[in-house]
């Protein structure tokens, strides 16, 4: 192995690592959703409807969308434009990766962290509530934008180093087909 890439081997594991864990423990939010909008349906049935069940529902799948993003990437799950390049060789497809995330992904996960990063500090100075009538705080809630995003920027930062290394080493060192949905 090339002493110019031991560094890259010490990051991007760690990198991998909190991606899986942060979509890993965030899978989790699906038993409260659930637990809640099964509450809501049984209530709604037989008594009145609350006011609450319908905000936390949203809230936990919000956060587990947006948190499992960076574990996503990891696993090359996220929409890609690879019906081009799968065909290609590998340098060549991992070339066009590269050209992607430097040009498109990055650029605009900076941009996005950056402008989340206001708007949930915003947030948490307004100890703003979301617009229903059950009124929660919604600073919590907009907090887990920038934190998202800071995680998926990381990933793809993890992927551009794994790319690097794939170019010079010519083993593929990105993720192959991870689990994937019954269909």
């Amino acid at each position: 192995m090339s002493r110019s890439t031991d560094w890259i081997d010490r990051v991007t594991p760690v990198v991998d690592a909190i991606s899986t864990a942060a979509g890993k423990i965030v899978s989790w939010l699906i038993v409260p959703m659930f637990g809640v909008l099964f509450f809501e349906v049984i209530v709604r049935k037989f008594w009145t409807p609350t006011l609450w069940a319908n905000d936390i529902a949203t809230m936990c799948f919000g956060a587990h969308f947006f948190l499992a993003g960076a574990y996503t990437l990891k696993l090359q799950k996220h929409i890609r434009t690879d019906f081009f390049s799968k065909n290609w060789s590998l340098k060549n497809q991992v070339r066009m990766d590269i050209a992607q995330y430097v040009l498109l992904f990055l650029p605009g996960m900076i941009m996005f962290t950056y402008i989340s990063w206001g708007y949930a500090a915003e947030s948490w100075e307004l100890r703003e509530a979301l617009m229903t009538t059950w009124r929660p705080p919604a600073y919590w809630y907009k907090s887990v934008i920038p934190l998202s995003s800071a995680l998926i920027l990381l990933q793809g930062i993890a992927e551009v180093l794994k790319c690097f290394k794939t170019l010079q080493t010519g083993i593929d060192y990105r993720e192959g087909e991870g689990p994937s949905e019954l269909t």
